[in-house]
C-alpha cells in the first residue's frame, strides 16, 4: 500500500476540491513557501500557529495550534472537513505530523503518519534500517539500554549522541568514551551512533508512486560541533558514479521506512563508496536548499515539494547558476563591536544576503542552526569557483565581537 492509499478512509470515493480546482491545506508554512504555493493551480487554505508571521495579504489561513494534535484534530473535523480539501500537506518540521494525521483523519492525499513518525524518531528509524537495510546504518544504541551503550563504545571508542527527535542540530555532541556521557544522555530521548567518518551530503528527491527522483546534492560544511555553516550544490567533491550511489542509497532508505510519494531530504556521509544514512525527513531541506536548487537546475523545488499532492508536477525553467552555495555568518562569543559592509569575492558573486546582527547585540555560542548570524547565498562559473567562494566569505570576518562575560 503507497502513502495515498494509506491516508485514505472509507469516504474515499467523494469528490474533493472545488469546481475550479484541488483544494490544497498547507500546514505551517512560512512566507516564502507561501508565496511558492501561490503559483500553484486550485485553492489554497494555510493553517497557521496563532502568533505565526504573516502570510501575503489575500491569503487564506486558519490559525490553530496545530501542536497540540488532539486539539487540532477537532479543528480538523471542525474547520477543515466542511472544506472537502483534496490534500493536507506540510513543508516544516513541527507541522509534518500534524498534517499527516488530518489527512488521514479526512481520507484525502497526504504522506502516511507511520512514514512521517519513522523519519522524525531517528531510533525507529535506525531500527527498520537495521531489519531491511542495514549496510546503510552506522552502529547505534538507545541511550537507556546500558549494555549495548558500552557495547558501542566499547567497538567504537567514540560515539555521537543526538536527542530522538531532534532537529536543526541542537544537543548534537561528540562523546570520547563511555565514561564522557552524561548521566541525562543515558535516557531513552538520546541516539547514540557510531561515529561515520567523510563527507557529508544533503540529497533532496521527490517520490511519485514509488518511484524516488533526486532533484539535488549538496555538499555540506559543519562545525567539529555539527553544526552546518554551508551548503554548495552541485557537490564539489562527490563525482558523477559516486552520485549514482548516493541516488542508490536514498532510493534505499526511502523504500524502507515506505516514503512513495512526497518531497524528502536525506543526509548522508560517503567515505569511499560506503555511504551512511544521518537522517532523513519528509519535506525539503532548509537553509535555502531550495534556492540553490533552483539556481543550478531551474526546479522550483518548493512549489514541486507541495505540488505533488495535487499533482502539479514539476515546473522547470533555464538553470542560472552553473555552482550556488549557502554560507552561513558566525563570530566568536561576545558582543558585536562591528559589523563589515556585504564583501566583494574573488571567486563568485552573492546572489542575497541576510544578515540578523548589529553592533552591541551579544553572539552566542554556536551550539545549534539557531545562534547563526545570518546567510548569503553565492553563485559561480563551476564547482571548484564555488568551494573558493565559500572559503573566501567564511574566512572574512563580517561579524566582529568583544568578549562578554559569562557566555
Amino acid at each position: 500500500m503507497d502513502a495515498v492509499d494509506a491516508a485514505r478512509g472509507p469516504d474515499e470515493d467523494c469528490p474533493r476540491g472545488t469546481d475550479d480546482g484541488p483544494t490544497l491545506v498547507i500546514v505551517g508554512a512560512n512566507p516564502t513557501v507561501a508565496r511558492a504555493a501561490a503559483t500553484l493551480p486550485g485553492e489554497l487554505i494555510h493553517v497557521q500557529l496563532p502568533g505565526a508571521p504573516s502570510l501575503d495579504p489575500g491569503t487564506r489561513v486558519l490559525t490553530t495550534d496545530f501542536l497540540d494534535l488532539p486539539a487540532f484534530l477537532a479543528f480538523t473535523d471542525e474547520a477543515l472537513r466542511p472544506l472537502r480539501p483534496t490534500a493536507v500537506v506540510s513543508l516544516t518540521e513541527f507541522g509534518l505530523e500534524p498534517a499527516a494525521l488530518a489527512a488521514r483523519r479526512l481520507g484525502v492525499t497526504g504522506v502516511a503518519p507511520a512514514v512521517v513518525r519513522a523519519t522524525r524518531d531517528k531510533l525507529e528509524m535506525r531500527r527498520i534500517l537495521e531489519r531491511v537495510a542495514p549496510h546503510l546504518n552506522p552502529a547505534f544504541a538507545a541511550g537507556d539500554d546500558a549494555d549495548a551503550v558500552a557495547r558501542l563504545f566499547a567497538a567504537h571508542g567514540r560515539a555521537v549522541a543526538k536527542p530522538v527527535d531532534g532537529v536543526g542540530s541542537a544537543s548534537v555532541t561528540l562523546v570520547e568514551g563511555v565514561d564522557a556521557l552524561p548521566a541525562d544522555r543515558r535516557t531513552a530521548a538520546t541516539l547514540l551512533e557510531q561515529f561515520a567518518d567523510g563527507r557529508e551530503f544533503s540529497v533532496e528527491a521527490l517520490s511519485v508512486g514509488g518511484h524516488h527522483t533526486v532533484i539535488g546534492i549538496a555538499e555540506k560544511g559543519t562545525t567539529d560541533g555539527f553544526v552546518e555553516v554551508s551548503h554548495m550544490m552541485p557537490p564539489p567533491s562527490l563525482d558523477p558514479r559516486r552520485q549514482e550511489l548516493v541516488a542508490e542509497a536514498v532510493g534505499e532508505l526511502l523504500d524502507a521506512i515506505g516514503l512513495t510519494d512526497g518531497p524528502s531530504h536525506t543526509e548522508v556521509m560517503v567515505e569511499g563508496d560506503k555511504i551512511v544514512v544521518i537522517e532523513t525527513h519528509t519535506r525539503l531541506g532548509g537553509d535555502g536548499i531550495a534556492d540553490l536548487v533552483h539556481l543550478t537546475t531551474g526546479i522550483a523545488w518548493r512549489r514541486a515539494a507541495l505540488g505533488w499532492a495535487i499533482g502539479a508536477g514539476v515546473r522547470r525553467s533555464p538553470a542560472t547558476a552553473a555552482a550556488a552555495a549557502t554560507v552561513f555568518l558566525t563570530a566568536r562569543p561576545g558582543r558585536v563591536s562591528a559589523v563589515a559592509p556585504q564583501p566583494a569575492l574573488v571567486h563568485g558573486q552573492i546572489h542575497a544576503w541576510d544578515l540578523s546582527v548589529r553592533s552591541g547585540d551579544v553572539v552566542r555560542p554556536l551550539r545549534s542552526s539557531s545562534d547563526r548570524l545570518g546567510m548569503a547565498v553565492l553563485t559561480a562559473a563551476d564547482t571548484g569557483a564555488c568551494a573558493a567562494a565559500v572559503g573566501e566569505l567564511i574566512a572574512h570576518p563580517v561579524v566582529t565581537t568583544v568578549p562578554e562575560p559569562h557566555l
